[in-house]
């Protein structure tokens, strides 16, 4: 599955006096299976981006192009944006807020029945999405409202998931989690989007989980793409990136820090555990 911006912007509130421009210019592809993030500060236009990719909004300049075919050209637009709609599941910041159920079975179920399944397929794909987010299994029939904050995260994103999307987007998904449940929902999704083999786009203001889960990141500022790059190449612009507001991994730092004190270590890590492996190595180079 692909989905490809060309030239793509988005005006608010055009043709008054109130315009502001979000997005301009956009150029990005998004194909095959990974681990994406979309990052930059408040204002940068990633909420807008992210609607475009799943049709929420359309352009107000440019193309959107789906599988290659222009979803708001020619016949048939309502037609293709369903089709999108399917494809591309959005769990936006606090997806609890989205549970309205009486149970949480019944809640994950709704996605595939309102695709058109029947009660039994739409039941089995709610169980599957469910077990995927580690979700018990006696608490299925619970109101989703008599859940712990982390329960009722992996219930929404089961929502989604439950639909198989190709392409699942995360407006982030840990805000307002504590550390340990924050780390414990993103390994989830790293997990499920290597055994689907599906696509996940991370909206996040965490460096530190941008540097930990994606592989490539796409920065934007003042509604344009800056850089779209490997993670790690991206967080090599630390000084760029500190001039549009918005830091590289704290680990990146320290490393830098010790490598200006005289350690003879690769400074290009981004996350922990490349932080430690290239202490080791040079700790090696000095024995």
């Amino acid at each position: 599955m692909e989905i490809k911006l060309i030239d793509a912007g988005y005006t608010y509130n055009t043709d008054t006096t109130f315009a502001a421009e979000a997005l301009k210019g956009i150029n990005l592809e998004i194909s095959g299976e990974g681990f994406m993030a979309v990052i930059g500060s408040t204002g940068s236009g990633k909420s807008t981006l992210i609607q475009l990719l799943n049709g929420l909004i359309k352009p107000t300049s440019g193309t959107v192009l789906f599988n290659g075919e222009n979803i708001y050209e020619g016949s048939g637009e309502k037609k293709k944006l369903r089709q999108i709609r399917c494809k591309v599941g959005e769990v936006f910041q606090y997806p609890e807020h989205q549970l309205f159920e009486s149970t949480v079975l019944k809640d994950v179920m709704f996605g595939p029945e309102n695709l058109g399944l029947d009660k039994t397929e739409a039941e089995l794909r709610a169980v599957k999405a469910l077990e995927d987010v580690n979700f018990p299994k006696e608490e299925l029939q619970k109101s989703p409202f008599e859940l712990s904050g982390g329960q009722m995260r992996r219930a929404a994103i089961a929502g989604i998931l439950a639909m198989e999307p190709e392409i699942l987007i995360l407006d982030e998904p840990t805000a307002g989690l504590d550390p340990k449940g924050k780390r414990e929902i993103l390994e989830k999704i790293k997990e499920i989007q290597e055994k689907r083999r599906i696509t996940v786009v991370l909206v996040s203001h965490s460096m530190e989980e941008v540097a930990d889960f994606a592989e490539r990141t796409v920065v934007l500022y003042k509604g344009r793409i800056l850089y779209d790059d490997s993670t790690a190449e991206v967080f090599r612009h630390y000084k760029e990136l500190e001039e549009i507001g918005l830091k590289a991994p704290k680990v990146r730092y320290f490393v830098e820090s010790l490598k200006e004190a005289g350690m003879d270590i690769d400074a290009d890590v981004i996350n922990i555990a490349q932080a430690r492996d290239a202490i080791l190595e040079a700790l090696k180079k000095n024995v």
